[in-house]
């Protein structure tokens, strides 16, 4: 099964409260500018289930991508508390082992730092390698309880 983890794009600092911190008009561009690349990588038909944490910045972070794939994603997308910021990268991994066994290929999972980070760890099983700048998207070959690393990939072309 191939994992896309994607941490959301550039948020805004302040707010009411962290979970109610919204996307600046750059994270926005950077979301879609990631949702773009991933549509060249994969059509939305290869997709199976879209993770999304339900902080805002991850919601609008799924509405941008969900944009690049003229909205194909809606019925994929799958909310879950279990990836806010500080959920369990152990349980996660878990529910993606179930996907896994489920026959799902194809998994877009978008959260948060430090989440993202210990997601990859956990799925690696060594030490995460990547740097979770806002909006980059890891891609994981995950197989019998084990990860691979094969690509990563930062928003450079920011339209």
């Amino acid at each position: 099964m191939k994992i896309f983890i994607m941490r959301h794009g550039e948020a805004e600092v302040m707010a009411k409260t962290d979970k109610a911190r919204r996307l600046t008009e750059y994270g926005k561009k950077q979301a879609f500018a990631q949702g773009l690349w991933l549509a060249k990588q994969l059509n939305a038909t290869a997709l199976e289930r879209v993770l999304v944490s339900p902080y805002q910045r991850a919601q609008e972070t799924f509405e941008q991508v969900n944009r690049a794939f003229a909205g194909e994603l809606s019925s994929l997308q799958e909310i879950w508390e279990g990836i806010t910021p500080y959920g369990n990268a152990e349980s996660v991994a878990d529910y993606l082992s179930v996907l896994e066994n489920e026959g799902m290929k194809n998994i877009l999972l978008i959260s948060h730092l430090p989440l993202v980070g210990e997601i990859v760890a956990e799925l690696y099983g060594k030490r995460n390698p990547i740097s979770f700048y806002p909006a980059t998207l890891a891609q994981i070959n995950y197989k019998d309880g084990k990860g691979e690393i094969l690509n990563y990939h930062y928003p450079t072309e920011i339209l």
